[in-house]
């Protein structure tokens, strides 16, 4: 079951020895502590002291942050509809989200590994996490962009009507997006190469496998093939290429 009925929040991550969900030693209660410690001082402003996202820093948020009691998460490692793994949530903590919507959590390198440790116990307690999805495994990127077959995907997925035929974040249907919790969602802009979790041709393409839960930004597992999901990673790292040719050349 996903959401448990008993809440148990373990600290051992034995998914880093395998691709199999891990089964979590029992919880360390100093461990805990601390991250309770640190969510009031570094978290609670912007998710809230119950991690419903409504902190009173909130307000003052282009996008509101992430209810984390809902238990479901963007950036993942995993398909649609898992838990994201616990080393999803450490590197969440670690590296923060940015893009070109004004996504706006930072990133809480500065503290100790041990205490972004914690911090992931915290998160894991308020989604009521006791099990980790599986992660995916990206495919060998092709030698050869097929920008044309990207351009193709790109149009049969519909990209556009979010992102806009030039992938400015500009689509009909990015006037009306809202997120699970019916609040306002923008379309990101692919043009800049600013996206929520790195721009790297792997973590873009994991992004389209996997989605943005929470987003109206579907999974495309099963809708394209790894080849065609690959073109479409090029594709859009040609549009940022482009819009950035085109800065130079206004220069």
């Amino acid at each position: 079951m996903r959401f448990a009925s008993i809440l148990l929040v373990g600290t051992a991550f034995l998914a880093f020895a395998g691709p199999a969900a891990a089964e979590y030693t029992s919880p360390k209660p100093d461990l805990l502590a601390r991250g309770q410690e640190l969510y009031a001082r570094e978290c609670a402003v912007c998710h809230g002291v119950k991690g419903e996202g409504d902190g009173p820093g909130a307000i003052y948020l282009s996008q509101r942050p992430r209810n984390l009691t809902l238990g479901v998460f963007k950036i993942r490692s995993t398909p649609t509809g898992e838990f994201p793994t616990a080393k999803d949530l450490f590197e969440t903590i670690t590296l923060g989200i940015a893009g070109s919507t004004g996504a706006q959590m930072p990133s809480f390198a500065a503290l100790s590994e041990t205490d972004r440790w914690a911090l992931v116990e915290v998160v894991r307690t308020f989604a009521w996490m006791d099990e980790e999805g599986t992660p995916i495994k990206v495919p060998p990127r092709p030698k050869t962009a097929n920008l044309e077959l990207g351009r193709k995907v790109y149009e049969r997925l519909q990209c556009a009507n979010c992102h806009g035929v030039e992938g400015h974040g500009d689509g009909p249907s990015s006037l009306t997006m809202k997120d699970d919790d019916r609040r306002r969602i923008f379309a990101a802009s692919l043009s800049t190469g600013r996206f929520k979790r790195g721009d790297t041709p792997e973590q873009i393409w994991t992004r389209f496998y996997t989605g943005l839960d929470g987003s109206p930004m579907p999974a495309y597992a099963g809708k394209a093939t790894d080849d065609e999901l690959w073109a479409l990673t090029e594709f859009i790292l040609s549009l940022r290429a482009g819009a950035t040719a085109s800065k130079m050349e206004k220069k």
